[in-house]
C-alpha cells in the first residue's frame, strides 16, 4: 500500500513539474518564471526524496540539501536582480 501511495505522489509531482515547466516557458512576465523555477526545484527536491524512501535508502540526502540550497540561492539572487538592489551597487 505505500508503495502505491509514493508512486501516486510521484505521479502528481511530475504533472506538477510538467506544468510549471509551461509556465516557466508561457510565463507573461520574469516574476513568474523565476517563480516556476523555484517551484520546480522544489517539486524536484520532492520527488528525490519520495525515490529515496521508496528505495529505503538514505544516500540521496545529500543531494536533496544541495539541490534545494541551489534552488533558494538562485531564487534569492533573481529576486535581489530583479528588484534592482543588485543593480544599484
Amino acid at each position: 500500500m505505500e508503495t502505491i501511495v509514493i508512486w501516486a505522489a510521484l505521479a502528481v509531482l511530475g504533472i506538477s513539474i510538467l506544468l510549471c515547466v509551461i509556465r516557466a516557458v508561457k510565463g507573461p512576465s520574469l516574476f513568474d518564471r523565476v517563480m516556476a523555477f523555484d517551484a520546480i526545484a522544489l517539486n524536484f527536491v520532492g520527488g528525490i526524496l519520495l525515490i529515496s524512501i521508496l528505495l529505503r535508502s538514505d544516500v540521496f540526502m545529500d543531494v536533496v540539501l544541495v539541490v534545494a540550497l541551489l534552488g533558494f540561492l538562485g531564487t534569492v539572487s533573481l529576486a535581489a536582480y530583479l528588484e534592482g538592489s543588485l543593480v544599484d551597487s
